[in-house]
């Protein structure tokens, strides 16, 4: 056998690897400007950077890379949209970590995803506390938990508003969550249960893990939606879009990045991590900047 022969499966083999590590740890940081006029003047300018779907992974020591990019970002808030950690055998300490690292320098506003559930409910069913002294200790270090919750942000006496949607379990589909028990059906109805209904002359902005029900969180009134889950479509395929989500459905309606519907806007995000498949293929890791815009009536 011809010695190039001999190279090619290893050579072949290492560029995977190579090609995979890239893959999962070259951070990109996507931007995006929404122009409203229901966004005050104060806020103009004013930026969201999201963190979605961690899944407890480390960029760099200490997450140090991550944090390199946040400060590039100069953000006045972090959102982190779901799925920060894993659902079994993990107790949170990376998120805790960089959450104690972000909150001295940012105000931190969190939800808890499908992940989040599950690990609660994987503890209940065990006797153990360690969800809930997670959820203590991600407070303690100031992060603000927002699910089923909502904060008023304030700038110059201006004000928009800042929802967290707990989203629960029958309403992910698929065999990737803990209780699942068949698709249910979504409707505005659940948030205004949950939240309340909204103040519609405001500018109004719901953090909502699964982006799959976009048209309830437009009907409900939220102006901009920020969402994760999907992963990118875990696979993207250049210049389409995302092969599968999380729960391995093909191409995925809302895979990654902007959507528009009516009056709404939503901001998918590629996420961080790389579960469940363990892979991101020509999909690397996503921070999302988003900038507010003021706009007049009938202008921009």
């Amino acid at each position: 056998m011809k010695t190039w022969k001999i190279l090619i499966i290893p050579a072949v083999v290492l560029a995977s690897v190579i090609f995979f590590r890239v893959q999962t740890g070259w951070l990109q940081t996507s931007e995006f400007v929404i122009s409203s006029p229901k966004v005050p003047e104060a806020f103009d300018g004013f930026k969201i950077l999201q963190l979605s779907d961690l899944h407890s992974a480390r960029f760099g020591d200490n997450n140090n890379a991550l944090l390199r990019r946040i400060d590039a970002a100069k953000p006045d808030i972090i959102v982190m949209t779901g799925d920060m950690l894993n659902s079994q055998r993990d107790r949170g300490e990376v998120i805790l970590d960089l959450v104690s690292r972000l909150t001295g320098a940012y105000p931190v506003y969190y939800i808890s995803g499908n992940h989040e559930q599950i690990a609660a409910f994987l503890a209940r069913q065990e006797g153990l506390d360690w969800y809930d002294r997670f959820v203590h200790e991600l407070q303690n270090r100031g992060a603000q938990l927002l699910d089923n919750r909502r904060v008023e942000l304030e700038a110059k006496g201006a004000r928009i508003n800042l929802c967290g949607l707990l989203i629960p379990l029958p309403f992910y589909k698929g065999k990737n969550v803990a209780s699942y028990e068949g698709e249910a059906r979504f409707s505005p109805e659940h948030i205004v249960e949950a939240l309340g209904s909204l103040n519609r002359e405001e500018f109004n902005i719901l953090m909502a893990h699964n982006p799959a029900h976009f048209a309830e969180y437009a009907a409900w009134g939220a102006d901009l939606v920020l969402a994760g889950h999907t992963h990118g479509g875990i696979i993207r395929i250049p210049f389409l879009k995302g092969l599968l989500s999380p729960e391995i459905a093909f191409f995925p309606e809302y895979d990654a990045g902007m959507f528009t519907m009516e009056q709404s806007t939503m901001i998918v995000s590629r996420g961080l991590g790389s579960v469940p498949l363990g892979i991101r293929v020509f999909n690397c890791p996503e921070l999302c900047l988003i900038k507010l815009q003021s706009a007049k009536e009938g202008g921009s």
